[in-house]
């Protein structure tokens, strides 16, 4: 079922802001939120913090992947041990379903610390 909504696009020309994080929480629509806010997420490469549930069968959520791989963001899967890099959402799990999709990252593929990931994106934004 498709929602006629405003895209976030939209709504940031009326009300101008700079996004850092954004929480997106949309029950399998993730695809059509984050084409939503793409000039937005070009713009400001905000971290995302997205829940993406695991979809083996249906369409393995693939049109988020090519979104994020459209947009040169780096998926990493929010674990109890670390953050880590995933190329897929295909795959199973009972918990920990919420993954943050970095403008950035690094050779690792796991992280425990956010500052690496920070200080990429600030070097990033500002390159001197």
């Amino acid at each position: 079922m498709r929602v006629n909504a405003t895209r976030y696009d939209e709504y940031e020309r009326s009300y101008p802001a700079h996004i850092d994080l954004v929480k997106i929480d949309v029950e399998d629509f993730e695809a059509d939120v984050l084409e939503g806010m793409r000039a937005t997420i070009e713009r400001d490469r905000p971290f995302i913090v997205c829940e993406i549930l695991p979809r083996n069968k249906e369409h393995r959520n693939e049109r988020t992947r090519k979104f994020l791989e459209s947009v040169n963001y780096t998926p990493y899967w929010i674990t109890a041990s670390g953050y880590v890099r995933v190329s897929r959402f295909d795959f199973e799990r009972t918990e920990f379903k919420d993954f943050l999709l970095s403008p950035v990252s690094t050779h690792d593929e796991i992280i425990t610390d956010l500052t690496v990931l920070t200080v990429a994106r600030t070097a990033a934004l500002n390159p001197t």
